[in-house]
């Protein structure tokens, strides 16, 4: 299981790095819901740690790691299904 975390981990920075498809996840994200959207946005193009990230929301650093997961989880759903549809 935690392989298949990791392989998901590399391809969401492999969308990220091709410019098209980052862009295509950058209005995935506008549209995401909150908090979502900005734990994702303050861990990967802030670099924030979780610990920051969840102090800035008032919670744990678990919640944050948890809500960025379940981000990144979204984020990598919606563009394998983006993929299925021919993208």
């Amino acid at each position: 299981m935690e392989g298949n975390s990791a392989l998901k981990d590399v391809q969401l920075v492999n969308y990220l790095m091709n410019e098209e498809q980052a862009l295509v996840i950058h209005r995935f994200l506008h549209a995401m819901e909150e908090p979502y959207k900005e734990v994702f946005s303050l861990r990967t193009f802030g670099e924030l740690s979780f610990e920051a990230i969840g102090h800035l929301f008032g919670k744990s650093d678990g919640w944050a790691r948890v809500t960025y997961y379940r981000a990144k989880k979204k984020i990598t759903a919606y563009m394998e299904a983006k993929q299925n549809e021919g993208y």
